[in-house]
């Protein structure tokens, strides 16, 4: 993943990990197999929570809840593959969740990153349920009170998230009119979803 923005180095991991808690646009999850099916669960809410934030986030692997840094096994983190994660993640996210997947190591442990887009369109819901974890039909989001992933818990966050479908629709309908020569070549500038396939593109 060099020479990509989405990269997190190891400066920025030790700044993001380093107070101890979680940040609006990251989210902990232990460490564990992705075959663990709770795990997998937790961290399928936390990436819903990031494709409905603007700009996306962080969802990290081996990190507790209280920063501590227990890293993966080599067995845990040969079941984190790129096809592997995309396609569970697939079960629980309605239409889809995009995201690109780094492997770092740190102080000699081994972390996977999650790197999630905002949503393209329209807002992610989750279409299956987990006991404790997920409920299918609900939308996730990431909370301003609390760094933390849940249901929509009040029209603060609600409002963002409409906002935000809202601007993607107004860029999508400019988009238009730029291709069909109504709007001069240039005008709309790329939106998130381009600029992270983009930088995605190295990642491949």
């Amino acid at each position: 993943m060099r020479g990509s923005e989405w990269e997190l180095t190891e400066q920025l991991f030790a700044a993001l990990v380093g107070p101890g808690y979680e940040q609006y646009g990251v989210e902990f999850k232990g460490p564990g197999a992705r075959t663990e099916r709770r795990l997998l669960a937790q961290v399928a809410r936390a990436a819903l929570g990031m494709a409905n934030r603007a700009d996306g986030g962080l969802v990290i692997i081996g990190v507790d809840d209280d920063g501590s840094l227990a890293g993966l096994s080599d067995a845990e983190l040969d079941t984190w593959s790129y096809d592997d994660v995309a396609a569970s993640l697939a079960e629980y996210a309605d239409p889809y969740v995009d995201l690109a997947l780094q492997v770092l190591v740190y102080e000699d442990r081994s972390f996977v990153i999650l790197h999630v887009a905002e949503f393209e369109e329209i807002p992610v819901l989750c279409k299956r349920d987990y006991p404790g974890v997920l409920r299918k039909g609900a939308c996730y989001v990431r909370t301003r009170r609390i760094p933390e992933t849940s249901e929509i818990p009040s029209q603060t966050e609600m409002r963002e998230l409409l906002d935000l479908a809202t601007d993607k629709g107004v860029h999508k309908f400019l988009t238009r009119l730029e291709a069909t020569g109504l709007l001069p070549p240039g005008t709309v500038p790329p939106s998130a979803r381009r600029r992270f396939d983009a930088q995605r593109g190295a990642l491949r």
